[in-house]
């Protein structure tokens, strides 16, 4: 492992700026074609971070030598290799060599608006009894298959905050209160971590506020096949951590029924009217919960077909996961 801390900055930025006493924590694998502009969308910042530490986990194609050279005017960027470290292990690590009490998280493959860290860290700033805050995020879209997958998608705004829980896209919290939960869980095979440290955070009693237009901006996945892998992946994460059962049941009896319904439709053709009917009123409905009346059909038809499809994909996964032993609850806090 090894460490570097690079200023990048000139005197006239440190004089003008506001730096906040919060370190902004990221960690990388491979990510060289959005380093680079993360890093400089943190320079955009209407306030600046103490310091931005990455935590790579191995990286083939140059990210860390990226970060390394580019600069963020006014703010000290610490750059850790630990080849060979998940998600969860890079956040742990990363927010382990931090300096401040405060810590933002987000994703380099997310681009920040220019009152993002102002936004996120506030409630932490102004109120000594906020322990966690918790912001949102939205899609950029450029290629049909991303509008798409973007509509797949509800509007964080839209979510319920009783249960909502928050991305470590965007996200800020007490280095106390990572340390007292043990950190993000690091033996969970890819993906659900936040999920379950967010979860651990709540169990504990800490208290969270949301900011959700506090929002950060990312890119979904390209293509069909692997947006399908990152749904199964997030699924295997929540299996393995025993998560949002309630909500893989659900997807069970929904689509269970449905093709129930159906089959038994070839003998008694009025379940397969139900099963019709059932379908169109689910998919009105779901044009309201998703916003779809601001789409053309081109968009929201083919996305209602995704949504079905993220479903089954998360499910497969959620059921492989659930197949291995219980992870998740033990984490590693540095």
């Amino acid at each position: 492992m090894s460490t570097e801390h690079h200023r990048s900055g000139d005197a006239d930025k440190d004089r003008d700026s506001v730096i906040l006493p919060v370190s902004l924590v990221l960690t990388t694998r491979n990510e060289a074609n959005t380093v680079e502009a993360f890093l400089r969308s943190v320079g955009e910042q209407t306030v600046l971070p103490a310091e931005v530490v990455l935590c790579d986990g191995g990286s083939t194609d140059g990210t860390a030598d990226i970060a390394r050279s580019t600069e963020v005017p006014g703010v000290d960027v610490v750059v850790i290799e630990k080849p060979g470290s998940n998600i969860a292990a890079g956040r742990n690590g990363a927010i382990a060599a931090a300096r401040q009490d405060i810590v933002a998280v987000s994703d380099a493959g997310s681009l920040l608006p220019p009152d993002w860290l102002e936004r996120i860290t506030a409630p932490l700033l102004r109120d000594a009894g906020v322990d966690v805050v918790g912001g949102g995020y939205g899609y950029i879209t450029d290629t049909r298959f991303e509008r798409i997958a973007a509509a797949a998608e509800m509007d964080v705004r839209d979510l319920d905050p009783a249960t909502f829980l928050p991305s470590s896209r965007s996200f800020a919290f007490r280095v106390a209160a990572w340390r007292a939960v043990g950190g993000y869980p690091e033996d969970l095979t890819f993906a659900g971590e936040d999920t379950a440290f967010c979860l651990a955070l709540k169990q504990a009693g800490f208290r969270m506020a949301l900011d959700l237009e506090a929002r950060v901006r990312w890119r979904p996945r390209p293509r069909l096949s692997a947006y399908m892998r990152q749904q199964y992946l997030y699924g295997i994460g929540d299996g393995e951590a025993r998560n949002k059962a309630p909500f893989y049941l659900k997807i069970i009896l929904k689509h269970g029924l449905l093709v129930a319904f159906c089959l038994a439709g070839i003998w008694f053709w009025p379940l397969l009217v139900v099963a019709l009917a059932a379908s169109a009123w689910y998919t009105l409905r779901m044009r309201r919960l998703y916003r779809w009346s601001a789409q053309p059909a081109s968009v929201w038809l083919p996305a209602f077909a995704l949504v079905a499809v993220k479903e089954w994909s998360a499910l497969a996964g959620f059921l492989a996961g659930s197949l291995r032993p219980s992870r998740g609850r033990r984490a590693h806090a540095g």
